[in-house]
């Protein structure tokens, strides 16, 4: 799995970061080169890559965690619990927002991605410029058909999806 995982990836070196955010508490990342892709009728601005990561995982810098999945389900530093009840699936609520918009607000220039690593469990390391680093690492034992730790993809033509879950690597043609 581990050689498998990192020959899928391999193209992502010397990518460029161009997004990051979250859709409920699924974490996506954009890198490579913008397309501009029509759908419903619309032009629209996407990366040549997209990783979606659905386990734990950790931003880090040195020895630092710069945001990680927990800081999903922790308000954010304005948030004032006397007045509301706190939902971290509304956007702009968690800590995970809050440290996202301030990482990508403060980078000058965008990350590039430096090198790929992997496990046999399917953990995932991309190690990023400016001494960055996000670590993947899938927390969920079992056979469970709907375990996914995370997906790659390219957008285009005759792409697929490299699907990695608790019972292996599984390649979901579009």
């Amino acid at each position: 799995m581990k050689e498998e995982i990192k020959l899928q990836l391999e193209s992502l070196v010397g990518s460029k970061l161009n997004n990051i955010g979250r859709a409920s508490n699924l974490f996506w990342l954009e890198l490579g080169e913008r397309l501009s892709v029509i759908r419903r009728g619309r032009t629209i601005e996407l990366s040549e890559y997209a990783l979606n990561i659905q386990c734990s995982w950790r931003i880090t810098k040195e020895n630092t965690i710069v945001v990680a999945s927990g800081d999903l389900y922790s308000p954010n530093s304005d948030w004032n619990l006397d007045k509301e009840d706190f939902d971290w699936d509304v956007q702009g609520n968690n800590k995970f927002d809050e440290k996202i918009e301030y990482l990508m607000r403060s980078i000058k220039e965008p990350l590039t991605v430096e090198k790929i690593d992997s496990d046999e469990i399917g953990g995932l390391t991309i190690f990023l410029s400016k001494g960055f680093r996000l670590n993947v690492f899938p927390d969920i034992s079992g056979d469970d058909e709907y375990s996914e730790f995370w997906r790659f993809y390219t957008r285009g033509k005759d792409s697929f999806h490299f699907v990695v879950t608790d019972n292996g690597i599984e390649k979901d043609f579009n």
